[in-house]
Parts: C-alpha cells; structure tokens; sequence
C-alpha cells in the first residue's frame, strides 16, 4: 500500500465535526459556519517560503481550524481528506 506524505506547505487533513471542543480553539463563536475543523493527518516538518527553512505550525494529530475556501478534496487509495496550505491555518486546538 502507497503512503502519502505532504511535502512543501500543503497539510493532509481529515474533516471532524466540532460538536464539543476539548480546549480553546480561539476564533470566535460567530466564525464557525465559515470554518472547517480537522485532524491533521499528514505534514512536512518543514517547508521553505521565499528561500527561507519555516518550520511546520502544526503536526500528525493536532486539530485545526481553516477557511471552507482555502482546502481542497483529495482521495489518495479510496481515503478522502482535504489538501490545505499551512498558511490558510488559522487556529490549532489547544489542550489545558
């Protein structure tokens, strides 16, 4: 079985619904429809932007919140997830 792997800045992620929220995801309520929140599956550790090494914002399991405009839908070996660029992130959730 092929494994993918995200290269550059792009971040595989699988679609979650946000029912009950475990910590802050800091983006406020009226923002919500707008979003989507999902798992982050697969990233680079690090990408270069205008020459410069920029390590990743986020890793494998974090949970994420991003524009519905800014992820793409991707199916690699029958498992859909959604293609975003990690600097149309807006938020990761984080536990107290």
């Amino acid at each position: 079985m092929d494994i993918f792997v995200a290269l550059n800045a792009n971040v595989f992620v699988k679609e979650i619904q946000q029912e009950v929220r475990q910590g802050s995801m800091l983006l406020p309520d009226s923002l919500d429809k707008d979003f989507i929140y999902g798992e982050v599956i697969s990233v680079a550790d690090n990408y270069f932007d205008h020459g410069v090494l920029v390590p990743s914002c986020v890793q494998v399991g974090d949970i994420i919140a991003f524009p519905k405009v800014a992820s793409t839908k991707v199916n690699f070996n029958n498992t859909q997830m959604l293609r975003v660029m990690q600097s149309d992130i807006v938020a990761k959730q984080v536990l107290k």
